[in-house]
């Protein structure tokens, strides 16, 4: 595209200008607001139709991107959205995109995310499902339920097949079931299939953004990927709690060490990826949280820690609508989970009120289990789920699981849409199914969960203002990719994993990666800073080739993959060792680390800057880069707590036995875990001042006031020099009954992008589930007449507190309750429960006035009025 002098570039729907002229002034990559920017107004002038808001350059020499305030599109708060439409665009000489350009703009109002399609409701699945039902001979029953596609004694995946499937009905225009890992992205199993698909951070990587938007997003252009392949199904998400910092897998776990934040973004996952004609499978149920002995061990879980903090995500995806589940390859209370009636019956299908469908993890089923609650057979190579045994069973357990699979096939319309069955797939898997738009998000979406820990003396954004060279030392910095080619599942090194994807049967081929030496020193060398590299791996030659830079980035990482545990919390290849080196040298030190969890950081106190990203996927350098040279401020916060020491964590047990006695006291919730960095720590470009938090009204239109009982109010105001974005979290105080010896998290948002001397109105929310916890002694949700909600940045980075009266609230202690009125007090406690769920329901029809009250941070009571915008 030629673009001449005063030329309209029309972008993405994105009015762009760029002028092109001499302006004089070295190279530059400026990205504050146009105030900021000596020429930016008299190279904007008569291009916007008045002054420019936003503006942007590479070369001030060359061209600018201006924005007028009326040309600021709707979508400007996503950083995400726009910042992936930016990197499409190209200046007038052809020059690398301006990505980062639309992180800057002035952001409009929040705006409700776009409706997704709707899918058909349960209740309609069902009477669909019940029709072909009566059809069905037991040989099809038996086809939907039992997997095939695998050789039983060698472990090996046939050519043709996904890693999931069953047979279709012809005769009953029923569909194959075409089902796929998952983690990172559609899984290349063979090697022919290289290249065809996007490898995406990782899903704990995405609960770093702490955005439900972006996780949504994601999961959208995930589901495109799988249909594209010929997918139905997707084996994820991953949404198990962390308990134990060394689990090879939490790589792969969306919530991080949170019940709340992984229920708020399994949700966000759920809906996106299904809303592409994709069902989820949400794994691993349950109570899967390490991989030492994984198949012997039992994890002994009693209710009230199964409830409060296990479950929470899996009950989110339940009320997502999630398809189906898959359970674990451990015991639970002694008792397989693929076999466990109390796992499967009890909780997931009455008291979560779960209607799709049971799959087995792959030879995780031991027993014909279907009255326990086991529906599906995978692989089906142990052919439990015969005809023959199938005939044994009584009948009803047969029909309930082929209903609750044929359900799931309705729901999502797949006998009018699965495009192939296998074996006769091998076209639509080898389908180049990524995308230039697609990198882009990938490569947004790592930015976005990059934290940064540490930046001591603002070391960080470097620029060539203050920087002339940089050295770049550190076996991750230009680590190769691993590639499984193929190898059966559980077999040789299939495991393994790299620091771009973490190992197992979630592991992505990254084979067109971005490595952080690539991706730094391509922004480097745009800038016109000198980068440096050593020729060898030793210390002695790091320390040369830093006595030449002004800055030392040492690139470290860890990796973990399926079926073990991590040997310990260190970096690999003696990085503590060398970056304690680097920091004798005298030079600013700023360490970057590829992860797959918690890390221990010895020398956290001597280096310039920390920042850490859980496996970025394949644009890991341009990611790493965007955030070092201030293209974006770092908006990530920690989905965990990084300690102090290993004596700060739980290990992984070698018993066969696994008590989980700790009980609620894992990772932030334990006042004797010390941190090196906070749970939702993070740091970025600005600083943010919280105005005063007021209980108030939640019948003022916001989307995610629509269900609560309570909310909070605040405005948010940029204090500091550049655009940013911080997470507002809400830990609520709840009382002693609850158990829990430290506020949880049970509310968070975050902002758009807050210009310099601008503020956010910010809404927290409260459902009744999220202000109540699960009493065993009742079997129920209790929910406190008063709670105290404690606002900050952090677990502990507490900026003020507020008392909140709950409406209907109050405790019931059943041994103060006569035995005849127990019933009762309970039918009481959960009309109190509706009640204040309609009392959050209240729209403007009604205002909610005098419905609610709540305390403001004085503790006085104020009526809970609607705001006015």
């Amino acid at each position: 595209m030629t673009v001449g002098k005063g030329s309209l570039l029309m972008a993405s729907r994105l009015r762009i200008f760029l002028v092109l002229g001499s302006l004089g002034g070295s190279q530059s990559f400026d990205l504050d607001p146009c105030s900021s920017k000596p020429g930016a107004q008299s190279a904007c002038v008569g291009q916007v139709g008045g002054s420019a808001v936003a503006c942007w350059t590479r070369s001030v020499g060359v061209s600018w991107a201006c924005w007028s305030a009326a040309s600021v599109p709707a979508w400007a708060f996503n950083a995400i959205r726009a910042n992936a439409a930016c990197q499409s665009m190209t200046d007038g000489l052809g020059q690398r995109s301006f990505g980062g350009a639309c992180t800057f703009l002035p952001p409009g109002p929040r705006l409700a995310a776009a409706a997704l399609p709707t899918l058909r409701s349960w209740a309609e699945s069902y009477q669909l499902a019940a029709v072909t039902l009566q059809q069905m001979t037991l040989e099809e029953k038996q086809q939907i339920l039992h997997g095939i596609g695998w050789d039983g004694p060698t472990f090996a995946l046939l050519p043709g097949y996904y890693v999931g499937n069953t047979l279709p009905v012809p005769r009953l225009g029923l569909p194959s079931l075409n089902m796929q890992d998952a983690a990172d992205g559609f899984r290349l199993y063979w090697h022919d299939m290289l290249d065809t698909g996007t490898c995406w951070p990782s899903l704990l990587a995405m609960a770093a953004t702490w955005d439900q938007d972006a996780v949504r997003d994601f999961a959208v252009a995930l589901g495109e990927e799988f249909a594209g392949k010929g997918a139905n199904a997707i084996l994820g998400p991953s949404v198990n709690v962390h308990r134990v910092a060394r689990n090879g897998r939490n790589f792969e776990y969306i919530s991080g060490e949170d019940p709340h934040l992984g229920a708020k973004l399994t949700t966000a996952y759920v809906e996106g990826v299904q809303s592409q004609g994709v069902f989820a499978v949400v794994k691993h149920f349950a109570f899967n949280e390490q991989e030492t002995n994984r198949n012997t061990q039992s994890s002994n879980v009693d209710q009230k820690t199964a409830w409060n903090l296990y479950y929470p995500p899996f009950q989110a995806a339940v009320d997502a609508g999630v398809a189906a589940f898959m359970c674990s390859y451990n015991k639970v209370n002694g008792v397989y989970a693929c076999s466990n009636g109390d796992l499967l019956n009890r909780d997931l299908k009455q008291r979560m009120g779960f209607q799709g469908f049971v799959q087995s993890d792959w030879w995780a089923a031991h027993e014909m289990s279907l009255g326990q609650g086991l529906d599906q057979e995978m692989p089906g190579t142990q052919n439990l789920w015969s005809v023959e045994n199938l005939s044994e069973q009584n009948p009803q357990l047969v029909d309930d699981a082929a209903r609750r699979v044929l359900a799931v096939m309705y729901k999502f319309d797949l006998p009018d849409t699965t495009k192939c069955a296998p074996m006769n797939c091998s076209a639509y898997l080898r389908a180049n199914v990524t995308s230039a738009a697609h990198r882009s998000l990938s490569g947004s979406l790592a930015a976005e969960s990059v934290v940064m820990l540490k930046n001591s003396d603002s070391v960080l954004p470097l620029s060539a203002a203050n920087v002339k060279t940089i050295a770049i030392i550190g076996s991750a910095a230009a680590a190769p990719v691993y590639d499984p080619d193929g190898q059966g599942q559980g077999q040789g090194d299939w495991w393994r994993g790299d620091y771009y994807s973490g190992g197992g049967s979630g592991h992505v081929v990254a084979s067109g990666v971005v490595t952080p030496l690539d991706g730094i020193r391509r922004q480097a060398q745009e800038l016109g800073i000198k980068v440096v590299v050593p020729l060898d791996s030793s210390v002695a030659e790091a320390l040369n080739v830093a006595y030449l830079a002004d800055v030392v980035i040492v690139v470290t990482g860890t990796t973990a993959g399926e079926s073990r545990d991590r040997e310990s919390l260190h970096l690999d290849d003696g990085a503590d060792d060398l970056i304690a080196a680097m920091v004798k040298q005298g030079k600013p030190t700023v360490v970057l680390m590829q992860v797959p969890g918690a890390i221990v950081m010895p020398w956290r106190d001597s280096v310039a800057a920390i920042l850490v990203l859980f496996f970025g996927g394949e644009e890991t350098g341009n990611a790493w880069a965007s955030v070092l040279f201030g293209d974006r401020a770092p908006t990530g916060r920690l989905p965990l707590m990084m300690p102090e020491s290993e004596a700060d964590t739980i290990p992984p047990s070698s018993s066969l036995s696994v008590p989980y006695t700790e009980g609620l006291k894992t990772s932030y919730r334990n006042p004797l875990f010390k941190a090196a960095f906070l749970f939702g720590h993070g740091l970025t470009y600005t600083s943010f001042e919280y105005g005063a938090a007021e209980g108030g009204n939640c019948s003022v239109g916001a989307p995610e006031a629509s269900e609560a009982l309570q909310c909070i109010h605040l405005n948010v105001s940029n204090t500091g020099s550049r655009p940013g974005r911080t997470v507002v979290q809400a830990y609520v105080e709840l009382p002693p009954e609850a158990g829990y010896e430290t506020p949880v998290l049970r509310s968070f948002q975050k902002t758009g992008i807050i210009m310099p001397g601008s503020s956010q109105h910010i809404l927290l929310s409260f459902s009744a589930r999220e202000l109540s916890f699960y009493d065993p002694g009742i079997t129920g949700w209790q929910l406190p007449a008063t709670v105290t909600a404690h606002i900050g940045e952090s677990s502990q980075d507490i900026r003020q507190k507020v008392l909140l009266k709950v409406p209907g609230g109050g405790i019931i202690h059943p041994a103060e309750v006569p035995g005849f009125l127990l019933p009762a007090a309970l039918i009481v406690l959960a009309i109190a429960l509706i009640a204040g769920l309609v009392c959050g329901l209240q729209k403007r029809s009604s205002q909610g006035q005098g419905a609610c009250s709540a305390f403001d941070s004085t503790g006085s009571e104020v009526e809970m009025l609607p705001l006015q915008h």
